[in-house]
């Protein structure tokens, strides 16, 4: 799994992710490394630059993800020794509130969904004042349970036709990347490729396989679960027996 980092720009505008689909329970979990960076909102012409990393950017009620801060110079150059305070809605406690950064222009803590309600999101917002200007960032970190949906394409499918699974993992509408996806079937035959593997940019993990012709059951459970968050889904798929 990869990193995805926005830096920060002028004019204070945001971006943001996300989907909600559907549907499953939840146990354990451990956090895929996935992150979100925000934009800054500052005035007045600075040369330094800032960015906010979190990983993941999704956690269930009382997981931490990590925090990363970088101050660069206007070339992408890191800044050492730069102050950093850092501040999170209510919601979300974070391990430290402010220090300086690295020899890599880096500040790293931790933020703990602390927060009474299910699930929302909490807003960290990280400040470096410095020569030329103050700089500041914020990102967004959704809290919740995962939600798994799993689609067929086509479903119902055609026996000896190829068809597609894909699963896809969300928390609190934001798409969860890295996490390991398994898929299998109570029916023994048939075979999945790949069986498993993570989860995408998007959320989704995508798998194939080949109903079987004629004098074969014409359905079978399929079983899509992510361990990373011990959720699983059991769908039942059906197909259509080819006219000889």
């Amino acid at each position: 799994m990869r990193d995805r980092e926005f830096s920060t720009d002028t004019d204070g505008r945001a971006k943001s992710l996300s989907r909600r689909t559907a549907v499953s329970a939840a146990a354990l979990s451990v956090p895929a490394i996935v992150m979100v960076a925000a934009t800054p909102a500052f005035a007045g012409s600075t040369d330094r630059r800032i960015t906010v990393t979190l990983a993941p950017t999704a956690v269930r009620v009382g997981e931490s993800s990590s925090v990363t801060v970088r101050v660069t110079d206007a070339a992408g150059v890191p800044s050492a020794g730069q102050a950093v305070s850092l501040s999170a809605s209510s919601g979300v406690t974070l391990g430290r509130s402010s220090g300086l950064t690295d020899g890599s222009g880096t500040f790293w803590t931790t933020a703990r969904v602390t927060a009474s309600t299910s699930e929302g999101t909490s807003t960290i917002t990280a400040v470096s004042p410095g020569a030329g200007g103050t700089v500041t960032a914020t990102a967004t970190l959704a809290y919740g349970d995962p939600a798994l949906e799993v689609r067929f394409s086509p479903d119902p499918g055609k026996g000896g036709t190829p068809s597609v699974v894909t699963a896809t993992l969300t928390i609190n509408s934001v798409a969860v990347e890295g996490s390991t996806v398994s898929i299998s079937s109570s029916e023994s035959r048939l075979v999945f490729t790949p069986a498993s593997g993570p989860t995408d940019a998007a959320g989704t993990f995508t798998s194939s396989f080949t109903p079987f012709p004629s004098g074969t059951p014409r359905s079978a459970d399929i079983f899509v679960g992510s361990s990373t968050y011990g959720t699983m889904v059991v769908a039942r798929y059906v197909w259509l027996t080819p006219v000889n």
